[in-house]
Order: structure tokens, then sequence, then C-alpha cells
């Protein structure tokens, strides 16, 4: 081995597989570099506390990288990518910041040479077209991405707050909320929209998205919900002095 040179900087890996990619925007941190160069690299500390929690289990792990304003998750499992996710949203609204973006899957290579790495993944490049047409606070999923029913019957067995995955005005999205954040969640979007104004309209349908989980809604592709009815998946609850149907 020539001198000054060790495993470290020789060794090579190299991989190409279908991946999930979910490309995120922290929206307004850019902003936050400028004017708080030292609080943002705390910020930056705690979501790698918080996301490095997230459990790899085998090929079901994710891959997190963040840099500047962007966050790149990619797995092997959507529940796992779209979980992911869900730590960053839990930790931009502690910080008074939203995120847009998107979730595709397609065709991901990497070659990790030393302390370099090597991306080009056609699920990236649409990933990150996606997002830029995203003109809502939120992370939508492709709608090229079937989504199990295991997903969506998750909602219904285990509550609105813990499903990773909702659809709301015909867009499937990454839930923005969780058991302990989301009347708080409301309350900052509140403040977040009296202090821009001009974005009247985003905090508005997230908002919207706030009291329709608070609300209890169902949250699910109608049409997928009617299966589940008419196969006896699910069964509707007739209020109490309702005609009957």
């Amino acid at each position: 081995m020539p001198e000054g040179k060790d495993a470290s900087t020789t060794a090579t890996s190299e991989v190409t597989i279908d991946r999930y990619v979910g490309f995120c925007d922290i929206l307004g941190f850019s902003n936050r570099i400028l004017t708080d160069f030292d609080g943002t690299v705390e910020i930056y500390k705690q979501f790698g506390d918080v996301l490095t929690s997230v459990p790899a289990k085998g090929e079901e792990g994710v891959e997190i990288t963040v840099y500047s304003d962007a966050v790149l998750v990619t797995g092997q499992a959507l529940g796992r990518v779209a979980g992911a996710i869900q730590n960053v949203w839990f930790l931009a609204l502690a910080h008074n910041l939203m995120i847009r973006g998107a979730i595709t899957k397609g065709r991901y290579w990497e070659q990790r040479q030393g302390n370099h790495m090597f991306v080009a993944s056609d699920a990236l490049v649409r990933a990150v077209k996606l997002e830029r047409s995203v003109g809502i606070p939120a992370v939508v999923i492709a709608d090229d991405i079937e989504i199990p029913d295991a997903f969506w019957v998750h909602r219904f067995a285990n509550g609105l707050y813990v499903t990773p995955i909702l659809h709301f005005r015909d867009r499937n999205i990454v839930n923005p909320f969780n058991l302990m954040w989301c009347r708080s969640a409301g309350d900052r979007a509140r403040r977040l929209m009296a202090d821009s104004p001009t974005h009247r309209d985003k905090y508005l349908w997230f908002l919207a998205l706030h009291e329709a989980v608070t609300n209890g809604q169902e949250l699910v592709p109608p049409a997928v919900m009617a299966r589940f009815v008419r196969d006896g998946i699910l069964v509707r609850k007739v209020p109490e002095g309702a005609p009957p149907q």
C-alpha cells in the first residue's frame, strides 16, 4: 500500500438497485443559514440525532443525507422512507420550519470510493422535478407508486397520527403529524402564516390538512375505501338517529 494511504481511502463499493427516493426541501432554511449560522448548525446536529435514530432492519433500512436545505432519503421500503420523512417533519415544525418534497421509485446507482460517493438515479431526477412542482408544504408520493392496502388498513388499525401516509385533496402525502406533535403543529402554522401573509394560501392548505386529521377524517383514497367496505374489510358505522342507508 502506498505511503500515506489506508484502506479507508482506497476501498470501493458499487451498487445498482431499485429504490424509493425521497427528496425534501426545508423551506426557510437557507435564510436561517445566512442570518444565524451557529444556531442553524445546532439544528443540523438535532436533525442528525433524530434521523440516525431511525431503526434499520436489513434491506429495509434507509440512508439519509442532509446538505444545506435539502434532505435525501433512500430505501427499499416505502414505509421506512415515509417514516424517516415524518421525523424530518417533526424536527422542522419544532423549529418553525416546513418542508416540501416528493417520493419516487426507480433505478439508483451508487459508488463509494474511500471518502467519496457518486450517485446516479432516474428516481432522484424525477423526485427533484416533482418537488419543484409542488406548490404546497407537503411531501407528495408520485402517482405511479402503487401503495399497498396495508398502509390504508394501518390508518384504521393504529390511528391517523401513527400511519405514515395520508390521502388528502387527491394527493398521497407523507403524514406530517404524530402523536406528540399535532396541536402544536397547527399553532405554529398559524404563527408562520401571520409572519408571512404572502404565503397565506399554502398555510391554509396545511391547516386544512391539520383540521382533517384532528377531526378524524378517513384520509384514504375514495376508491380504496369503497372497495374495503364492499369486501367487508371495513364496516362503516351509521351515526345514531341517522336514516337507514
